[in-house]
C-alpha cells in the first residue's frame, strides 16, 4: 500500500497478461483516455488482482470528451481479502471500492472472470463487482462468476446526469441513459453465509435501455433483489434466469418472462459449494426456457456429414477434436488431412483413440475397422 496506481494505461492496444497485482492504495489498474483522443483495444487477460483501496480496475474518460473503448477483461480473478478490506478507502460514502468500474466505455467484453469479496462490513454498500455506467454502451458480460459481493453487475446508476453523447445515439429522444444496449448472459452470482448480510442486489439496471439479461443464476437470497430495474428510461428484456426475486421500481419497464423466482437450492448439485449445475431432477428449470437469439450460443452450428462436407469449406478452426473416431473410419489419414486443411494458422488437432489391442470381437460388435493404433502412428 505504497503505490497509488500500479499500472496506468493511456494508450491503444495495450495487453496486460499473466500477472499478479496487489495492494494498491487506489487502483491496481487504471485506464484513462489520453487528453487528446479516445483509446481502444486494451486486453487484460489471466490476471490475479488482489486488494486495492478503490476499484480494482478503473476505466474513465479524460473529462474532455475522450473515452476508453472496446476493451476486454478475460480469464482473470479480482478479489478483496479480509485484510484488504481494512485498507478500503472510506471516502465517497464510506466504502469506495469495487471490482471493474467503467465510465462511458463502449464495446467492452468481460468474460470468464471471477470476482470475490467486494463488500464492506461498516454498513455501507460498496460499488459493484462489475459496473458499466455514465452512458457506457454495448457491453457484453458473460460466463463470469461473482462470489460474496455486495452488488453483482450494474448497468447504469443515476437517474439523471450529463455523460457521454453519441453522434449515432440509438435512443435520441429517450432522455438520460445510463447504459445503452448490451447483454448480461450466462453468469453466476453467489453469496455465502459470511457475505450474505451484505449482499444487496445481483443484477442492477438503472436508466439502462435496450439491455438483455439472459440465462443468469442469482439464487442466493439478497437483502434487496436478484435482478432489479429502476427509473423510467429503463427498457430491458429479462428471460430464462434462475433467481430468488425480480423487482422493478421508479417506472422502469422490462419484458420479464420464463424466469424462475424463489429457486430452491435443491435444483443444483451443490449451491452452497457454488456448483450450480442442475440436478437431473430439476424439472422446474430444465427445458423451461424461451429461445432467444442472443443467448450466447451463436457460434455453434451442427453439420450432418463427414470431413469432406462442403459446409466446412472456408473453416479456419482454432482447435479440432477427434475423439474415438479414427478406429471407425476406413482411412484415418484422409480424415487427418481434411481436418488439418481446415485449421487456422496456429490451430491444433486433439486426437484421442485406442492403442493397439487384440479384441477382435470389437469389429463385429462395435463396428471397429481398426484394432487401435500404435502411438507412433
Amino acid at each position: 500500500y505504497k503505490t497509488l496506481e500500479i499500472i496506468w494505461i493511456k494508450a491503444d492496444k495495450i495487453t496486460i497478461a499473466d500477472l499478479t497485482i496487489r495492494r494498491a492504495v487506489h487502483h491496481p489498474i487504471h485506464a484513462q483516455a489520453t487528453g487528446s483522443e479516445t483509446i481502444e483495444g486494451i486486453l487484460l487477460h489471466n490476471l490475479k488482482i488482489v486488494d486495492g483501496g478503490q476499484q480494482l480496475i478503473k476505466v474513465n474518460s479524460d473529462g474532455k470528451g475522450h473515452f476508453v473503448d472496446r476493451g476486454r477483461v478475460a480469464c482473470s480473478t479480482l478479489e478483496i481479502t479480509a485484510d484488504g478490506r481494512k485498507h478500503v478507502d472510506p471516502g465517497a460514502g464510506g466504502c469506495y471500492t469495487g471490482g471493474i468500474d467503467v465510465h462511458g466505455g463502449r464495446g467492452w467484453v468481460v468474460r470468464n472472470n471471477t470476482v470475490r469479496g467486494i463488500y464492506c462490513k461498516n454498513g455501507v454498500l460498496s460499488e459493484h463487482a462489475v459496473h458499466f455506467w455514465s452512458a457506457s454502451r454495448d457491453t457484453l458480460f458473460e460466463r463470469n462468476l461473482i462470489v460474496d459481493c455486495a452488488r453483482g453487475i450494474g448497468f447504469g446508476l443515476r437517474e439523471s446526469g450529463k455523460d457521454r453523447a453519441y453522434p449515432d445515439d440509438p435512443y435520441p429522444n429517450a432522455g438520460y441513459i445510463g447504459h445503452y444496449d448490451g447483454i448480461i448472459r450466462n453468469n453466476v452470482i453467489h453469496a455465502g453465509p459470511q457475505a450474505a448480510p451484505y449482499f444487496d442486489t445481483g443484477i442492477e439496471l438503472a436508466q439502462a435501455r435496450g439491455v438483455r439479461v439472459y440465462h443468469n443464476t442469482v439464487v442466493s437470497e439478497p437483502t434487496y433483489s436478484s435482478i432489479d430495474t429502476r427509473f423510467a428510461n429503463t427498457r430491458a428484456e429479462i428471460r430464462n434466469n434462475l433467481t430468488h426475486r425480480i423487482t422493478s421500481r421508479a417506472n422502469a419497464q422490462a419484458t420479464v418472462d420464463h424466469n424462475l423466482e424463489q429457486t430452491p437450492a435443491s435444483l443444483f448439485v451443490d449451491a452452497a459449494g457454488v456448483d450450480y449445475h442442475l440436478e437431473p431432477t430439476a424439472t422446474q428449470a430444465i427445458d423451461q426456457r424461451k429461445s432467444v437469439a442472443e443467448a450466447g450460443l451463436d457460434n455453434i452450428r451442427f453439420v450432418l456429414g463427414d470431413t469432406t462436407s462442403p459446409e466446412l469449406d472456408g473453416l479456419q478452426a482454432d482447435c479440432a477434436v477427434i475423439n474415438m473416431v479414427l478406429h471407425h473410419t476406413p482411412n484415418p489419414g484422409e480424415v487427418l488431412r481434411d481436418v488439418s486443411s481446415r485449421l487456422a494458422a496456429d490451430g491444433v488437432v486433439l486426437v484421442t483413440d485406442l492403442c493397439n489391442h487384440d479384441q477382435g470381437w470389437a469389429r463385429e460388435n462395435c463396428g471397429d475397422l481398426w484394432l487401435g493404433f500404435d502411438p507412433q502412428e
